[in-house]
């Protein structure tokens, strides 16, 4: 019983980010110009790479450190947004209000979670970048 349970959750999980994915295709976003992430964080990157699946694409932008910084466009909904939430509040994290539907980093810095709505989240990796400065480029791309 337990375990067609837990298939069920699977599957259910499943198709809503299949009907997401019909509202949102993450194939069809372009990734921001090196110039606007460089203009927002500071740096002096080199132009995008980027792979893509159908939940995910990811924007990768090297020249400033070892590890890149990553902006990716994720099939999301509320629900899998806040399990992602809580799961790292125990790491400590900083809800900011006023961008997108909702919002949170890290208090490490480093990191920024917004969930745009529609289907879509953005993920911001910057390791070297502090908040504010995430939060500076999270508004170019809403």
């Amino acid at each position: 019983m337990r375990r067609s349970a837990g298939l069920l959750a699977v599957v259910a999980g499943a198709l809503v980010l299949a009907a997401s994915a019909e509202a949102f295709k993450p194939s069809a976003v372009t990734c921001p110009s090196a110039s606007v992430v460089n203009a927002a964080l500071g740096q002096k990157n080199k132009a995008p790479t980027s792979t893509v699946t159908a939940y995910l694409k990811t924007c990768t932008y090297r020249g400033m450190s070892v590890t890149p910084t990553k902006v990716e466009f994720q099939v999301d909904t509320p629900a899998s947004f806040a399990a992602a939430e809580r799961a790292d509040v125990a790491l400590g994290i900083v809800k900011i209000k006023g961008l997108g539907q909702a919002a949170f980093a890290p208090r490490s810095g480093g990191f920024l979670y917004v969930y745009k709505g529609g289907g879509e989240s953005i993920k911001i990796l910057s390791p070297l970048s502090t908040l504010p400065k995430l939060e500076t480029l999270a508004r170019k791309l809403l």
